[in-house]
């Protein structure tokens, strides 16, 4: 398996369509000659599915079943990978990868609309990104000039400029695409999804847990209501 290409403007578009596919839905064409195409549902939808879960459970719960959920759906999406157009092309990411990080990045998308926050904010997207690569959200924070002295779902990202979150969006995307290494062969960080020709369901369904599980655990730190001047006062934008 050949090395992805890593310049900006392919990086750039990378995070741009997991944004846009995993907020937004994604289309996809039919699996049938003829047939109508297919679409991979928003993340507001799939919320949609289990607010009437959180009168009865309770929000977290109701949390952790759309996790569980999730990641037994993304197990058994291979058929995604088949119909073609899933290719997060100029990147040449194998399909089974871009399907993956998609649906996970929904996932995530959909956690947060559970816990009230605006995903048409583009500091919510650039959240959701940092979400994907876990604990190395920290590290692009300082790689981008951003100190931050509380986890990075605490800092004040809506409060950063434009130009700042678009650099935090690339970073993000170099460590993602840096999972694949010289020779083709695939890292396995803690919390982000295997990169390879094929991924199996349950290294699928395992690790879209253990995003979903970080997600909830760092986005339920603090709701958007909580988000004060005050409330983060040890972030910094330096240079």
């Amino acid at each position: 398996m050949a090395a992805a290409p890593r310049s900006p403007v392919q990086v750039e578009d990378l995070v741009r369509r997991l944004v846009l596919w995993g907020v937004e839905g994604a289309p996809l064409p039919s699996p049938l000659p003829g047939g109508a195409p297919l679409r991979l549902r928003s993340a507001a939808e799939v919320a949609s599915d289990y607010r009437p879960r959180i009168a009865r459970v309770g929000l977290e719960r109701a949390v952790q079943e759309m996790i569980e959920d999730q990641a037994r759906w993304n197990a058994g999406t291979g058929f995604l990978t088949g119909v073609g157009g899933f290719a997060l092309l100029p990147l040449q990411l194998p399909a089974a990868v871009a399907a993956s990080w998609v649906i996970q990045t929904r996932l995530v998308a959909a956690i947060a609309v559970l816990y009230g926050f605006d995903l048409d904010h583009e500091a919510v997207r650039t959240q959701i990104l940092l979400t994907l690569i876990g604990d190395q959200a920290g590290e692009v924070l300082k790689q981008v000039g951003v100190k931050a002295a509380q986890q990075f779902a605490q800092a004040q990202l809506r409060r950063l400029p434009a130009g700042v979150l678009a650099a935090i969006n690339r970073a993000v995307g170099f460590r993602l695409v840096s999972r694949f290494t010289q020779a083709g062969v695939v890292r396995l960080p803690r919390v982000v999804p295997v990169l390879g020709g094929l991924v199996g369901g349950g290294i699928d369904y395992a690790m879209t847990r253990r995003i979903g599980a970080f997600a909830a655990r760092e986005l339920g730190r603090r709701v958007p209501a909580a988000w004060t001047r005050e409330d983060v006062i040890d972030v910094e934008v330096v240079g």
